[in-house]
């Protein structure tokens, strides 16, 4: 029988799998645990990563999934985003944060009016040794992205944090400095996080830990289908080919209900 990580490390492009065989931990259970065990209250969830003036397909929906089922869970979902992905989040509160580098009294303000009891991103880029956002291309697309890093590293200092990405520049990937210097990859993030979740396609993390939490919370195919169409139609666009299409990161639309398919028979 697959594992977690059989169906999420498929289709790898990134050297995700790779990461796998260097940090062998079941992270996935550990952020499964986490989320069972903690007090329940507010989550702020991290997403929206800039692709040539709008933003990708990857991580808002995973992100709006994972929302949907900390909401069963007695939690109050916030999604923590930038322009780009404005009005994506349908009924989940969305907070927008401005695209500048100097909002940390605001982040200090929405730390101690929410007092959140977990941070958890999904697909943002995090900054570098340079303090700059880079994409995997080594385009820097600082001017265009939020420092809403700056937020999640905050409130790591009191609250436990879980990231997911697929790449390396996403927030949290940090953990893995090590591997990255040693492959000499450039774009990697050194922002770090309590439990990260690596995958070939960030959404794909979302689905998985959903899943070891509880399979009953995981969303069927048509729904994840349904709101990929009304992203689109709200600007979102494919990080890879850069088109409005229902694809994610480059990859067939008819993988996403395979992944679902075997998440649910793990």
């Amino acid at each position: 029988m697959k594992n977690i990580y059989d169906i999420i490390l498929q289709y790898s492009t990134r050297g995700m799998e790779k990461i796998k065989e260097n940090y062998p931990d079941n992270e996935y259970k550990k952020a499964s645990n986490l989320i069972k065990k903690i007090k329940r209250g507010t989550v702020f969830l991290y997403t929206g990563f800039y692709v040539d003036g709008s933003a990708e397909t990857d991580g808002p929906i995973g992100t709006y999934f994972l929302a949907k089922a900390l909401q069963k869970l007695d939690f109050f979902p916030i999604v923590i985003t930038d322009r780009y992905c404005n009005n994506f989040f349908k009924e989940i509160k969305t907070i927008y944060i401005p695209v500048k580098t100097d909002n940390k009294k605001l982040y200090i303000d929405l730390l101690q009016s929410y007092n959140p009891v977990l941070h958890i991103s999904c697909e943002r880029c995090g900054q570098n040794k340079n303090k700059e956002y880079i994409n995997h291309k080594l385009d820097s697309i600082t001017p265009y992205t939020a420092d809403i890093d700056e937020l999640f590293m905050l409130g790591s200092l009191n609250t436990p944090t879980i990231s997911i990405g697929d790449g390396g520049n996403e927030i949290g990937m940090g953990n893995f400095t090590e591997y990255f210097e040693e492959k000499n990859i450039k774009f990697y993030s050194i922002v770090k996080c309590d439990i990260p979740l690596i995958a070939s396609v960030s959404n794909w993390g979302a689905y998985a830990l959903i899943s070891t939490i509880n399979p009953l919370l995981l969303p069927v195919f048509e729904e994840i289908d349904s709101y990929l169409e009304y992203i689109l139609q709200k600007g979102a666009i494919d990080g890879i080919t850069k088109k409005s299409e229902k694809s994610v990161d480059g990859k067939d639309w008819a993988i996403e209900k395979e992944i679902i398919k075997n998440l649910l028979s793990v």
